[in-house]
């Protein structure tokens, strides 16, 4: 559904995700904002464990990235299957979709019943806004602003960098 989007989208969501780095610029693991053991771009080592990954392991830059690209082939079958016309959207918009399911998790996404309907009817200024209600945009702040606005105007937006250290 990316296409020739795909760069631009793995790119944002580095910059989203961010990373946890040690003094050698190697990605460690890290507890996240819930407590879940977590390396590279987001990848939740205790729902998705890896052999030979544990909480003393390190990644290079080419080991993480090639990790998010695994977790997301893994989840687009997924959310394109549990939201059929997500294929309908372009692709900045699906890519909203994909950086959420990313996120929250699928299940997670699944629960934004208001603004997913909006989505599908096309109603993406009331989707956006419904997004921005959420307990979720509280949480994630600028991450949930720039989506709620790449969705109101089926533009990619290239906010300003997240640092996460």
């Amino acid at each position: 559904m990316l296409g020739t989007d795909k760069e631009r989208f793995l790119t944002q969501l580095i910059r989203h995700e961010g990373a946890r780095r040690d003094a050698a610029g190697k990605h460690c693991p890290y507890r996240d904002s819930v407590g879940v053991l977590t390396i590279g771009y987001g990848h939740n080592l205790e729902a998705n464990p890896v052999p030979g990954l544990d909480s003393s392991s390190r990644l290079t830059e080419e080991q993480a990235r090639r990790l998010l690209e695994a977790d997301l082939n893994a989840l687009e079958p997924r959310l394109k299957a549990a939201l059929p016309w997500a294929g309908r959207l372009c692709s900045a918009r699906y890519g909203v979709l994909l950086n959420m399911a990313f996120n929250l998790g699928l299940k997670g996404l699944l629960g934004f019943k208001n603004s997913l309907a909006l989505m599908g009817n096309g109603n993406y200024h009331g989707a956006a806004n419904s997004m921005l209600a959420s307990r979720w945009a509280a949480q994630v702040g600028n991450r949930a602003r720039e989506l709620a606005e790449q969705m109101r105007a089926g533009r990619w937006q290239t906010g300003a960098p997240e640092a996460r250290t």
